[in-house]
């Protein structure tokens, strides 16, 4: 199954947690938006191109909002945390 987490608060572990635990068994991918973009994640991610070049951040895999639009109907399931 195709899991697509997407995470708008960098301070809150249990999301990287749990999509990290998923990668096992599932095909996982991360979304950081908004502040979570400030995250270093164990795994890689993506970042909201706009969000990170607001707050001046790097060294994630950047996707515009037409990307992330598509993302949503790629995979299975979508949590937002």
């Amino acid at each position: 199954m195709k899991i697509l987490h997407i995470i708008r608060n960098p301070n809150d572990t249990t999301p990287f947690e749990i999509a990290k635990a998923q990668c096992s068994k599932h095909e996982v991918a991360v979304l950081l938006l908004h502040d979570a973009v400030y995250a270093k994640p164990d795994l890689s991610a993506f970042a909201s191109s706009d969000d990170a070049k607001a707050r001046g951040v790097t060294g994630h895999e950047m996707v515009d909002y037409d990307r992330i639009v598509a993302m949503l109907f790629e995979y299975d399931k979508v949590v937002s945390w």
